[in-house]
């Protein structure tokens, strides 16, 4: 039975609903971060495609519930949302997320997203060295968070938003650092990768190691910046999700 809809709107967060839009993009965040990390991406995609930044569990309109990342619940989410040809764009751990929501929606034998688009995320098959901050002091998460671009320095000298943050990005990095590779088939959705030339995170050639993953083509495309290239790659992103 599929689930109620109306209990997994909350999601998304649909800041411009463009019902008529002949496609559909899925947004989801790097670790720490909420559906607020795609801000203007809505007013900027044009009438031609709907943005929907994923809200995951634990923060912005969902702070009061548990950081539980469910692929299966998000998998039921997006299959009932998604009433047109898709995609899926994830960014550092949103990549990861998208990845094993397709391999979901491919067990169950449902539509799968047009592409793949991910940026500044390594392959599942790898080690995530960013897990190990699950387990470092509080200060050296958030240094190296701000060091990364993720976090603005300013967030150090501000006690209540460190409490706010800090819940957050413990729950996502505990995820990346309990995540395992299950091997199997190669997807069936083509990936168009983008990586940042200056990300020292991830690496253009570890990024190269996505076309291991799916069966249906493999573009990467190296961008200027580091690992939150997005910021300022914003529209070159859209203009290849809307081509």
């Amino acid at each position: 039975m599929r689930p109620d809809t109306s209990s997994l709107d909350r999601w998304f967060s649909t800041p411009q609903p463009r019902p008529t839009a002949p496609r559909q993009l899925f947004c989801l965040p790097w670790a720490g971060a909420g559906a607020g990390a795609f801000q203007g991406w809505a007013a900027a995609a044009g009438p031609e495609l709907e943005v929907l930044p994923v809200v995951l569990p634990g923060r912005e309109g969902r702070f009061s519930e548990p950081f539980d990342l469910d692929i299966a619940e998000l998998a039921d989410a997006v299959s009932a949302r998604a009433d047109r040809p898709y995609a899926f764009y994830g960014h550092s751990m949103g990549g990861r997320l998208g990845f094993e929501v397709i391999r979901e929606l491919t067990r169950r034998g449902e539509r799968l997203p047009r592409r793949l688009y991910l940026g500044a995320c390594r392959p599942p098959d790898l080690v995530e060295p960013l897990a190990a901050l699950s387990e470092v002091s509080d200060e050296e998460l958030l240094g190296r968070l701000i060091e990364l671009g993720g976090l603005p320095e300013e967030l150090l000298a501000e006690p209540e938003l460190r409490e706010l943050v800090l819940p957050v990005l413990r729950a996502d990095f505990t995820w990346l650092h309990e995540y395992v590779y299950e091997p199997g088939p190669p997807i069936g959705v083509p990936i168009e990768a983008f990586a940042g030339a200056e990300d020292k995170s991830v690496s253009v050639a570890a990024m190269r190691g996505w076309s291991r993953h799916t069966s249906a083509g493999f573009t990467l495309s190296v961008q200027p910046g580091g690992h939150f290239f997005l910021r300022e790659r914003r529209d070159h992103i859209l203009d290849r999700v809307r081509g």
